[in-house]
């Protein structure tokens, strides 16, 4: 009687163990669908606000306008933006980019961190104009020639087919007044600079012989110059401009390691269009300062120093 009891009672038993793991199971695996569904949610909201991140091309020219010239984003996005290296101007909460207020010659990364998510959407894009590279120019033997660089584009030759006018002036040369000419006295050439107009590439050598820095400078003496000129390119020739900057030292041994330093530094923020996305500067996360404050506080790209030594 005592077996029959035992074997009666296991049916139940197996039925109350079975529906409790059923019941754990069912439990658990609606919790995986949450957490699943959520991942996938997340993921899904980064992947099309990433797809949506985009701007009506990735190279953008200065142009006449009777305002300042403003790209958009595409399609209207919620969060915040941003950009590496400084000297682009964007709305942090738009993506609106002020082209005419920008630095132009450079490649710059923006960045997009949708609302609801700690992601970064990546974008590269271009202001058009030319450049010049941070670089130390060592006379001794040579002239020293500092060649502009077109684009963020090391081996692309600055597009002149529509013609070229470096040092550029007051001199109302398209015919439509002076209202979108540089100001006077700006000109580089009668300050000492070595230019060629049509290319602009300086000698180096002839501009220390011109007294661009005074008659007999010192170690550390420098000047900012700044360069107005104009592109037959998709700009149509719109005034374009960039400052550097000349420094001068009778020796390699005699320039400050903090100058080297800063050299370095500036060399990597400079992004190129030659196949390298690297920017040294930049984590790709808001806790990286240059992205915190759209580049307040890191090295600047502007002016570019052109150092010149001696010997």
């Amino acid at each position: 009687m005592r077996m029959l009891k035992i074997i009666s009672a296991t049916p139940l038993l197996l039925l109350v163990i079975l529906f409790s793991c059923h019941k754990e199971t069912a439990v658990s695996g609606a919790g995986a669908s949450i957490n699943s569904n959520e991942y996938n949610r997340t993921n899904s909201l980064l992947a099309n606000s990433c797809d949506q991140f985009v701007y009506s091309d990735t190279i953008f020219f200065p142009a006449e306008l009777p305002s300042d010239y403003i790209v958009k984003p595409l399609y209207p996005l919620t969060g915040k933006f941003g950009a590496f290296p400084d000297g682009l101007k964007i709305n942090q909460q738009n993506g609106n980019i002020d082209i005419t207020e920008s630095e132009t010659g450079l490649k710059y990364l923006i960045w997009f961190v949708p609302s609801g998510t700690t992601d970064t959407c990546k974008k590269f894009i271009t202001v058009s104009g030319i450049n010049y590279v941070d670089s130390i120019y060592t006379l001794n033997n040579s002239s020293g020639i500092a060649s502009p660089v077109y684009n963020a584009a090391p081996l692309q030759p600055t597009d002149c087919n529509g013609g070229c006018e470096f040092d550029d002036g007051a001199d109302d040369d398209d015919g439509d007044g002076i209202g979108d000419e540089p100001l006077p006295g700006q000109e580089v050439i009668p300050q000492g600079i070595a230019m060629d107009k049509a290319t602009g590439i300086i000698n180096l050598k002839q501009s220390l012989l011109n007294g661009a820095l005074g008659a007999n400078p010192v170690n550390g003496t420098y000047k900012d110059f700044v360069l107005n000129y104009r592109i037959g390119d998709r700009s149509t020739k719109a005034l374009n401009k960039i400052t550097f900057r000349l420094i001068y030292y009778k020796t390699q041994s005699q320039i400050p390691d903090k100058l080297k330093k800063a050299l370095i530094a500036r060399k990597q923020l400079i992004l190129l269009n030659d196949g390298n996305n690297n920017p040294a500067g930049f984590s790709g996360n808001l806790s990286s300062p240059s992205a915190n404050k759209n580049g307040a506080g890191e090295a600047k790209c502007r002016p570019p120093y052109i150092i010149i030594v001696q010997k």
